[in-house]
């Protein structure tokens, strides 16, 4: 229970900081270090307090956050933990420390970790779909791709390095009946087949395009499995014509 001190003040433990706040004690210890809140009162060797200034600058910090950066950081954060860990290994409370949020107010934005999941590989989608379109302008649109398809592949096999293991993990939820994640792979192999192919479309076609689209993502991804198998994985540089 929080004590009150001579002054008259509030004396919280860690603990019940995080309660009043809503802010991770991870995050506590890190706006300290950066010197975004007042350091803690030593009471013994161990022992540290906080008072009504820390709950004051941590509200404050918090009223300036708003709902798009929150869920910006969570997403970002979701994103990292499920490309270097598999979906059982992740928590929701990894997610929460990393984007420096308390676990409840992911929540507010996302009603489960298979929301979670469906947003990371959903912005993925957008931003490696944004990267495929740049990268076919930068080798020189269709002629380019056609020119040297052993390049193409390269550079599209580094851009699908990246998005692999949360496709895999897409697949495999697919495999085992999860309707959501197969519509969501259909989606996520629609689009990027789209976005490689529209260079050789006619007249704009979709159907075109997603056609010599498969064509260039099969190639990558026997670029990709060819990595994955050997001394090269993970791919080290970034492939020369690679759209950063």
């Amino acid at each position: 229970m929080p004590v009150n001190d001579p002054a008259g003040d509030v004396r919280m433990s860690l603990s019940e900081l995080v309660q009043r706040s809503g802010v991770p004690a991870s995050t506590i210890h890190h706006y300290r270090r950066a010197g975004m809140i007042p350091p803690p009162v030593r009471e013994a060797a161990n022992r540290f307090a906080y008072d009504s200034r820390h709950l004051a600058a941590l509200l404050e910090i918090r009223s300036h956050s708003t709902d798009a950066e929150c869920r910006e950081r969570i997403v970002e954060s979701a994103i990292h933990a499920f490309q270097t860990r598999s979906y059982n290994e992740v928590t929701v409370s990894d997610i929460a420390e990393a984007s420096h949020l308390a676990k409840g107010s992911v929540y507010r934005y996302f009603e489960s970790k298979e929301d979670l999941l469906t947003a990371a590989i959903e912005r993925l989608l957008e931003q490696t779909a944004q990267r495929f379109e740049e990268t076919v302008r930068s080798l020189g649109g269709a002629e380019g791709l056609t020119s040297d398809p052993e390049k193409a592949a390269l550079v599209f096999g580094h851009l699908l390095a990246g998005v692999l293991p949360m496709l895999l993990e897409l697949g495999a939820r697919a495999a085992k009946g999860h309707e959501p994640s197969a519509d969501l792979a259909r989606k996520v192999l629609r689009t990027l087949a789209e976005t490689g192919g529209r260079p050789f479309a006619t007249d704009g076609d979709p159907e075109s395009a997603i056609a010599a689209g498969l064509g260039v993502i099969e190639r990558a991804f026997a670029t990709v499995l060819s990595w994955a198998v050997g001394p090269d994985w993970p791919p080290d540089d970034e492939a020369p014509g690679l759209a950063q």
